[in-house]
């Protein structure tokens, strides 16, 4: 059985050293009190006092009927569709993202996926926590053998569901015919999707992102992909608000760590890396003592 899915305000859950909230869409936070850091993803409009940033994705009216949404098809998404579906057996599964086992499975792919692309490892809190708010939609493209092809981590509220995550492991394979059977696997999956959610009552379907540059080959391909689908490419907002003295020192601090990385190998990068983040640290508590936090907020010297 399916998870209910219901629209929520604020989604709260613990980083490493922060805990940490995400917004999505145009709704509000709830009480922010126990957060140092709020993330609002995707708003038609920037948030006052928050640092904000441009963000592109495409957007699918399902609306539409379903004749109009396969008329919006291009003829190669549309054969790879069919074929995934007809001639590859491809089987698309909803699962539940609450079952241990299943989240299990998806993480091992997808660590195994994000080392071949050079990302961090999954964040298994977060997805854990939006899970267990109804909001983790999880579907997964198999063979007629039942080996796991391709999984679709989607955010999903009443009216709206967008792209999180999409591994798979094509990059490992060194055989021509079985990269483009997961490749025909991924469009055939989100098809599915794209009907699951029509069919539930969803307004739009999102592929939480569109690279707006010319010059980066590897993302327009993406782009071509999704370009497949038809669609509508939009402009919204990406924002964050730091709450707590806590969440301002951890996040300056790494990025501080991050600038020091920069420095050459040499026998006192040590000490100019302390150097730098002592300096910035202390300009930078300064800063937040002259804004109004407290003092009692402070961390106190051993």
């Amino acid at each position: 059985m399916e998870p209910k899915h219901r629209r929520l305000s604020m989604i709260t859950y613990r980083s490493r050293f922060l805990t940490r909230a995400e917004v999505w869409f145009d709704n509000e936070p709830d009480d922010a009190q126990s957060v140092d850091w709020i993330l609002y993803h995707q708003r038609s409009h920037s948030v006052s006092g928050a640092k904000w940033k441009y963000f592109y994705t495409s957007i699918i009216d399902l609306t539409q009927s379903c004749q109009q949404l396969l008329a919006q098809l291009n003829q190669d998404t549309a054969y790879k569709i069919r074929r995934s579906r007809d001639r590859d057996k491809i089987l698309c599964e909803c699962c539940d993202p609450r079952d241990p086992a299943v989240m299990n499975r998806f993480e091992q792919m997808y660590n195994q996926f994000a080392a071949m692309k050079g990302l961090y490892p999954l964040d298994r809190a977060r997805l854990e926590s939006l899970a267990a708010a109804g909001v983790l939609d999880l579907s997964v493209a198999k063979d007629p053998q039942g080996n796991a092809l391709v999984y679709h981590a989607n955010y999903r509220d009443s009216c709206r569901a967008t792209e999180l995550y999409l591994p798979s492991l094509y990059r490992k394979l060194s055989d021509s015919a079985a990269r483009n059977a997961i490749g025909r696997a991924n469009r055939y999956l989100i098809w599915s999707d794209l009907l699951r959610y029509k069919e539930q009552g969803l307004k739009y379907f999102d592929f939480g992102g569109w690279y707006p540059g010319t010059t980066d080959q590897a993302r327009l391909k993406i782009n071509d992909f999704k370009r497949g689908f038809g669609g509508q490419v939009v402009r919204e907002y990406e924002c964050e608000r730091i709450l707590s003295l806590k969440g301002w020192l951890v996040l300056h601090a790494a990025e501080l760590l991050k600038q020091a990385k920069l420095f050459p190998s040499s026998p006192n990068r040590a000490c100019a890396r302390q150097s730098i983040c002592r300096r910035g640290i202390g300009r930078f508590v300064e800063s937040k003592r002259k804004s109004g936090f407290s003092d009692k907020m402070m961390p106190r010297q051993n």
